[in-house]
């Protein structure tokens, strides 16, 4: 789906998504992937002046992939064998769930995940298939981007715990930082 479909079913005004899909970026004839990664972060920073918080994520969970097959079957299955377990014993045992990161409660009694890792090894990929590890041409990848994975593991998350979350804040993410860290989502328990 086209990023213009994404911001229309988050209801955003055509106005604007004509402002956000205008963006210049710089593009490369030999490299979709690359002018994918380059337009993205010209479209955030766009989206970050035009759109509040909560639309912005609303149109990049949106774009979340991977709500289906095994991961959703695996959630669900969770949720049902699991169910009268406490919310600290979930999250521990998630970890053992294939690609449903390391959640935990932190301090401020908040979701918080090292969803996607690096196990300390420098200079990892993204494995967002959408740009395919690329960076954009002009800086870093706004963290905005990030939404769709981490709006990929609320859904799941949300399936698992039999809770309602809201992402509250990003705090790293291997394609922001060039595979320097990983990625770090936290969520609010609503």
């Amino acid at each position: 789906m086209a990023f213009d479909e994404h911001l229309r079913n988050a209801g955003v005004n055509e106005g604007i998504i004509e402002q956000i899909m205008g963006v210049e970026y710089c593009r490369d004839e030999a490299n979709a992937k690359q002018n994918e990664a380059n337009f993205m972060a010209a479209a955030l920073r766009r989206c970050e002046e035009l759109l509040d918080d909560d639309t912005l994520s609303e149109v990049m969970f949106d774009r979340a992939c991977c709500k289906t097959g095994y991961r959703l079957t695996n959630a669900r299955a969770f949720a049902k064998e699991h169910q009268d377990k406490s919310l600290e014993e979930k999250l521990a045992l998630l970890h053992d769930v294939k690609n449903m990161g390391r959640p935990f409660l932190n301090a401020d009694g908040d979701i918080e995940s090292v969803a996607v890792f690096w196990r300390g090894v420098q200079g990892v990929k993204c494995p967002c298939w959408q740009i395919n590890g690329n960076q954009p041409v002009d800086g870093p990848m706004p963290l905005s981007y990030c939404k769709c994975c981490a709006g990929h593991f609320r859904f799941h998350y949300q399936k698992a715990l039999g809770l309602k979350l809201r992402l509250k804040q990003i705090k790293s993410s291997l394609l922001n930082s060039e595979g320097r860290e990983p990625c770090v989502f936290v969520y609010e328990i609503l």
